[in-house]
């Protein structure tokens, strides 16, 4: 199979796929990782890579750049971007949306720390696909989008912006989808112009994560990972105000200021995303990770479980051991 992109270093080719017209790859890390990333090409210059991923270890990604806008949806876990050789690297941080832009050949490379799970899909648009096959010469768009229309990228800018609710579901919806659907290429090609068209149309050019938002991030980073690592317990907002010098209407403000959501529909999310890795690791029982992430009872699990992702738990180990959708 043609690759219509540029594949990370430290990965090797695991699969190739076809569904249709939609060309569909899986690599694998060749180092101290767990995990995937899939590409998804539906047509010249219109690409989906998915990221699920578990770093181990630190470890630094690179890619090469052709003439290409990128629009990368973060849901979990952070990194930091930039240039080869440059001191200048962005952190990308989870629930957020950032846009990239780099002259064509240039190279781009990404740094994780240890311990990091990265949840990610990124869309790729070239400036012929944006031209010929959506009209965006003749009506260019505002923000990065536009600036990329109307001239090739001649430094690396990447700016960033808050995850809303609908591209969280979205990308969500993209990175549980299984591969096994054989109408899959269908469905994800839906899934990523639905991704474009939100972001061309919302406006996001203006309003970039950094004051208020990156200050929300920052102030509230601690209390997001003690509940990252603490799944299992019962949160409420009054202790979670207290504990971390708040008031409750500051900290629920705050929490959907910063990550785009209620503070509770984060949690809730988490837990389920942390069960369908312990599922697919399939060392322990349904009720065992329904305790382990804050369920006091299976069955109330198994049907949040099942309306989030749109199978059951025991389908999802399965899924995960006949190697369709495992992370």
């Amino acid at each position: 199979m043609d690759t219509p992109f540029s594949l990370p270093s430290a990965y090797r080719l695991a699969s190739t796929r076809r569904w249709g017209r939609t060309q569909g790859l899986t690599v694998t890390p060749t180092g101290a990782a767990r995990g995937r990333r899939e590409f998804l090409c539906f047509r010249p210059g219109f690409y989906l890579s998915l990221g699920h991923v578990t770093h181990l270890e630190e470890s630094r990604e690179v890619y090469r750049s052709g003439d290409f806008i990128k629009l990368h949806f973060r849901l979990e876990g952070e990194s930091r971007v930039g240039q080869p050789g440059s001191t200048g690297a962005q952190t990308v941080s989870a629930m957020s949306v950032s846009t990239l832009l780099q002259p064509p050949g240039a190279a781009k490379e990404e740094f994780f720390a240890s311990e990091v799970r990265e949840r990610s899909v990124t869309l790729c648009c070239s400036r012929d696909f944006l031209s010929e096959e959506l009209g965006l010469l003749e009506l260019p768009p505002d923000g990065p989008f536009g600036a990329f229309m109307q001239a090739r990228p001649d430094r690396f800018e990447l700016l960033r912006f808050p995850l809303s609710t609908a591209q969280h579901e979205i990308a969500d919806a993209l990175l549980d989808d299984a591969s096994g659907d054989r109408f899959r290429g269908l469905y994800a090609e839906a899934k990523a112009f639905e991704l474009l068209h939100g972001f061309l149309t919302r406006g996001f050019g203006d309003a970039p994560v950094d004051g208020a938002t990156a200050a929300a991030r920052e102030r509230l980073a601690p209390l997001k990972d003690h509940i990252d690592t603490h799944l299992g317990e019962v949160f409420d907002m009054r202790s979670l105000a207290r504990r971390f010098g708040l008031s409750e209407s500051r900290l629920a403000r705050g929490f959907r200021q910063a990550y785009g959501s209620s503070l509770f529909e984060y949690v809730a999310r988490a837990r389920l995303a942390r069960a369908r890795v312990l599922l697919e690791q399939g060392r322990r029982s349904v009720t065992e990770i329904a305790l382990d992430v804050g369920y006091g009872h299976a069955a109330n699990f198994s049907t949040a479980f099942k309306r989030h992702f749109g199978l059951s738990p025991q389908a999802a180990r399965q899924a995960a051991r006949s190697g369709h959708g495992g992370h």
